[in-house]
């Protein structure tokens, strides 16, 4: 494996829509701490979540955490006109020529395209690495202006109910053929994209880095108080928070001592909020909204420390949303040696060996969900040898410095590469 100092000299343009600082994203720091590389993130909207901006790091405005999370009906209304015209845009520049008014049309129509452009030139760019295959579609105009060879990264909704929208599979299909390498989470998404017609050379599935070096393994112990369960997930339809709180009043009915703290941020929290208090669960649940901010980390890594059971009940929402790629807060919660209770959702395979390095539920069965809870709060003797195995999975298929050597590889196979396609 080439070593990723001998890379030298590589100029990389990150392409956002929406872009929260610290939370998601590790290869723009880390390339601006390699020497000989060089990184410019570009972002429609910066998200201000408190977090500082880093260097080389330009965005066309900024957007409140609320407005991200739950914004407004009016603005949604803003921006799924905004969408749409974009898309028809896009449909009828598709077959005219890219020197005729409407071929040109979405690039000059489209500001973000032309700002994108703009800071790439000022830049000197030499490849693009764009961020979400719904990203890649709607700043097509810039990447074939640039004339640089390009990658995507598919990392959820767009990798599962995106690609159930016909107007998106096509945009797709046009968008595959300008990318040198599309990039997977986990093998269901390579499926899907290969059935949209994706070419499978440019394929590969790559494990995300999650910041696992931030989450040192602890071994759990048991001092015959209440058990203490853990979820660490968005406050949306897709994590399962419904069937978690049926299996948490199953098996609390059934008269075992645990507790529960539900972390996470999103338009759910208030009917989630509800719901537990219809249970009359209030002091058992704790609620937690983190808003995106920017101190996550330290918040899920002091509940890390303070509980003994990870639990993801991750499904497929009414829209085709999954997770599309390892959980993040799962793969982290596996990295601080916590015992780990998942759906064998897109993704959970990466970390989840079933009886190794966690437990499997059914996915939609909250009464599965309750089994599993239920037999593994009685036996807390098996905790640490699972979430032992699960951390030393994790750091060696998570680690930022490992995950960036092959990421970096193939920037450089793609930028060197004289068949990428430019038209």
């Amino acid at each position: 494996m080439t070593d990723v100092r001998d890379v030298k000299d590589l100029k990389v343009i990150h392409i956002w829509d929406a872009y929260a600082p610290t939370l998601f994203d590790r290869t723009h720091p880390y390339l601006l701490a390699q020497p000989g590389f060089d990184s410019l993130l570009i972002a429609a909207h910066l998200i201000e979540n408190q977090a500082s901006v880093l260097p080389h790091t330009v965005y066309l405005d900024t957007r409140a955490v609320s407005d991200d999370i739950l914004p407004p009906f009016w603005t949604r209304l803003r921006r799924r006109i905004r969408r749409e015209a974009s898309e028809l845009v896009r449909s009828l520049a598709r077959h005219r020529s890219p020197g005729s008014w409407l071929g040109s049309a979405p690039l000059t129509l489209s500001q973000f395209n032309r700002f994108c452009l703009t800071h790439t030139r000022e830049f000197g760019g030499e490849l693009i690495h764009a961020h979400f295959g719904t990203t890649a579609v709607r700043t097509l105009p810039f990447i074939r202006a640039s004339g640089l060879p390009a990658i995507v990264t598919f990392y959820g909704v767009d990798g599962s109910a995106s690609i159930r929208i016909p107007a998106w599979r096509e945009s797709f299909r046009e968008m595959f053929g300008r990318m040198s390498r599309v990039i997977v989470l986990c093998d269901a998404v390579r499926d899907r994209l290969l059935a949209i017609g994706c070419p499978p050379e440019k394929l590969l599935v790559w494990n995300l880095p999650a910041g696992v070096e931030d989450y040192p393994c602890k071994p759990r112990t048991t001092s015959g108080g209440p058990v203490r369960f853990l979820i660490g997930a968005r406050f949306v339809e897709k994590k399962g928070h419904a069937y978690l709180l049926d299996a948490f009043e199953s098996i609390i009915r059934d008269g075992v001592d645990a507790r529960l703290t539900m972390i996470g941020y999103g338009p759910l929290k208030e009917s989630i909020v509800a719901s537990v208090h219809r249970r009359g669960l209030d002091s058992r649940i704790a609620v937690v909204d983190t808003q995106l901010d920017s101190s996550f980390a330290d918040v899920y890594r002091s509940a890390l420390d303070s509980h003994d059971i990870f639990v993801l009940p991750s499904t497929t929402s009414s829209s085709g949303d999954d997770e599309g790629g390892p959980a993040l807060t799962m793969v982290c919660a596996q990295a601080a040696g916590l015992p780990a209770i998942s759906t064998p959702f897109a993704g959970a395979e990466r970390t989840m060996i079933d009886g190794v390095t966690g437990f499997l539920c059914r996915q939609d069965d909250a009464a599965s969900l309750a089994e599993q809870m239920r037999w593994l709060a009685g036996h807390p003797e098996i905790w640490n040898t699972i979430g032992k195995a699960a951390s030393d999975l994790v750091r060696a298929e998570f680690s930022l410095a490992g995950q960036m050597t092959k990421l970096l590889e193939v920037y450089r196979a793609a930028a060197a590469d004289p068949h990428g396609p430019r038209h």
